[in-house]
């Protein structure tokens, strides 16, 4: 491999850098993705069992354990379970505008790096095209068929290692915007059915009180 890197010049190490920082950025984001936005739909679960049952402090212990961008915006909403619904929505906006940012995080930029890789692999193949041209000029036939060889096949590594870091950097972003997108959208779907449970529980609990007085 760093044979290979050697014989195609100094800007397969730049498409190198690239691909480090790539699958960095890949490890990142789905440890974070898949681990604490993993279990977004169980947790909305257990948390509308506490909230239905009245039980708002082991909802809240349950959101500060996980500590999770869900369990964070689901807590917002069981600590103000007691506030109106439109104060109750507010925090829970307010609390989804930092979370939101940080599922997105990351993911954005392997399409520039993707880009990046790209450019890297057409400036290494115009540098073996040049060095493949210079060799025209020399007298000597061996020497040209070297140079040429050698310019030719610094072209070609460096097309072909640049469009495979590329390639790779899609297909993972592809991956994980497929994932945030998901995890946005349980995010989503239960902020809402808790908001709505809070508010059928006390509700319930109101009318209860009513009948008991009547």
């Amino acid at each position: 491999m760093f044979t290979l890197l050697l014989a195609g010049g100094p800007f397969m190490f730049a498409t190198l850098t690239t691909s480090i920082i790539v699958v960095a950025i890949f490890i990142w984001r789905a440890v974070f993705l898949f681990g604490k936005t993993g279990s977004g739909k169980y947790l909305r679960t257990q948390v509308i069992g506490f909230v239905e049952n009245g039980s708002y402090a082991e909802a809240i212990q349950l959101c500060t354990a996980k500590n999770s961008p869900l369990a964070r915006i689901l807590k917002a909403a069981l600590m103000r379970a007691n506030r109106t619904e439109k104060e109750i929505r507010r925090a829970v906006e307010a609390v989804a505008l930092e979370e939101i940012p940080r599922v997105k995080s990351g993911t954005v930029f392997l399409p520039q790096l993707s880009n990046l890789s790209t450019l890297f692999g057409l400036i290494g193949t115009i540098h073996g095209l040049i060095i493949a041209f210079g060799g025209a000029a020399s007298e000597d036939a061996a020497t040209r068929q070297a140079i040429l060889s050698q310019g030719i096949a610094i072209a070609f590594y460096n097309t072909f290692f640049g469009l495979i870091v590329a390639t790779t950097g899609i297909v993972f972003f592809l991956l994980l915007m497929g994932r945030t997108n998901s995890a946005l959208a349980i995010m989503e779907q239960a902020a809402s059915a808790v908001i709505d449970a809070i508010l059928s529980q006390r509700d319930r609990a109101h009318a209860n009180v009513g009948g008991r007085a009547a």
